[in-house]
């Protein structure tokens, strides 16, 4: 009986599991691509000009645009992904091995997004610097506060707050730090936890990343209780009713964590025409 018993649910379970072939196939096609470490090339068209930005790494680094592909060597795209594990953002790279080694699904996961910048105007190859976010959508911000030289702008309707730092007219160094400020009142809120960052990258394109503070970092990448860690400043200071305008250590911390972000990318990275 028993034996029947087993043979039944067997039957049962294949019945169960109604994906096709192909389906089955491309499910094993995309796990093997989450660990494969073959080098590819991802080119990045620009919106100003013929360059292309040329990003060298392992397979398994790219998004699920590039896994659900079958790339050999070279492929073009609009726009790319570049996924890490977790902690490489918050204080990057604090984690050198896990730079050479493809992310670990199972555990905390972020991303790089990479995309060309547009010109200001339909048309035209010149793209405006120093505050390039700003310039582009401004409809979308206004003046909260401003002191210290710099200005602080409300994003939208829903709460969040922009301030552009290290302005200039030159790559690299236009970055915008987007952040919900911590609200007593709902102090499980994950937002306040969340800062997204926005640079150039080769005058030509952006990138964009999130900083997490170490309510989700873990074990060796967790800050010590007394060591300063500028996402969590962040939110701290907002909880003593303080603005970002009155700390420009933190808007350095920031800075200097893109500029790591970017060097790094920069080493595996070249325009090309």
């Amino acid at each position: 009986m028993k034996r029947w018993l087993c043979i039944l649910i067997l039957c049962l379970a294949g019945c169960i599991d109604g994906r096709s072939e192909e389906e089955k196939n491309k499910q094993l096609q995309d796990k093997l691509a989450m660990k494969d470490t073959t080098e590819i090339t991802v080119l990045i068209p620009s919106k100003v000009s013929s360059k292309k930005l040329a990003i060298t790494l392992p397979r398994c680094f790219f998004g699920t645009n590039l896994k659900n592909k079958v790339v050999d060597g070279q492929v073009e795209e609009i726009a790319s992904s570049i996924i890490f594990p977790l902690p490489t953002f918050s204080g990057f790279p604090n984690d050198e091995e896990a730079l050479h080694q493809c992310p670990d699904f199972s555990r905390p996961v972020a991303g790089l997004s990479i995309a060309p910048l547009f010109p200001k105007k339909r048309g035209t190859t010149e793209i405006e610097y120093g505050n390039y976010w700003f310039k582009q959508q401004n409809y979308q911000y206004t003046e909260k506060e401003q002191r210290n030289n710099q200005t602080l702008y409300r994003v939208g309707i829903a709460g969040k707050l922009t301030v552009f730092a290290n302005q200039s007219d030159k790559n690299q160094q236009d970055i915008s730090i987007e952040f919900w400020p911590f609200d007593a009142k709902d102090a499980s809120d994950s937002y306040p936890h969340q800062t997204d960052i926005y640079s150039v990258l080769d005058k030509e394109f952006s990138v964009a990343y999130t900083v997490y503070s170490s309510r989700y970092l873990h074990g060796k990448h967790k800050p010590l209780a007394n060591q300063w860690y500028f996402a969590d400043a962040l939110i701290d200071i907002y909880k003593h009713n303080e603005s970002l305008l009155d700390h420009p250590e933190i808007v350095q911390g920031f800075i200097e964590n893109n500029n790591h972000i970017l060097d790094y990318i920069h080493q595996h990275s070249k325009v090309v025409d």
